[in-house]
């Protein structure tokens, strides 16, 4: 799938695309949107989470505002995403 009217967001749904090919894991969705709302606006994350993920764009800036507050994933969380996003192109990503 393509995002055809978001190509700001183009390489972002890529980086999630290839972490998780078969679909964002429940254990994964919060540190991700942690991780990744550090990078970027938390609506174009919600936005594109949404968009990949087929969830309400609301409830998905919700869980952004959520992991920010009261939720924080534990760091344990975030370094075994971070791990596998790096295989992925994380580094490049960030430097984008």
């Amino acid at each position: 799938m393509q995002i055809t009217t978001l190509p700001h967001l183009q390489s972002t749904y890529k980086l999630i695309k290839c972490a998780f090919p078969s679909g964002i894991e429940p254990q994964a969705y919060l540190p991700l949107l942690a991780l990744l709302s550090e990078e970027i606006s938390d609506r174009n994350l919600a936005e594109v989470v949404a968009c990949y993920s087929g969830k309400d764009y609301s409830v998905v800036l919700n869980d952004v505002y959520r992991v920010q507050s009261i939720d924080v994933p534990t760091p344990e969380a975030i370094a075994n995403l971070k791990e596998r996003l790096f295989m992925c192109g994380y580094q490049q990503w960030l430097e984008e």
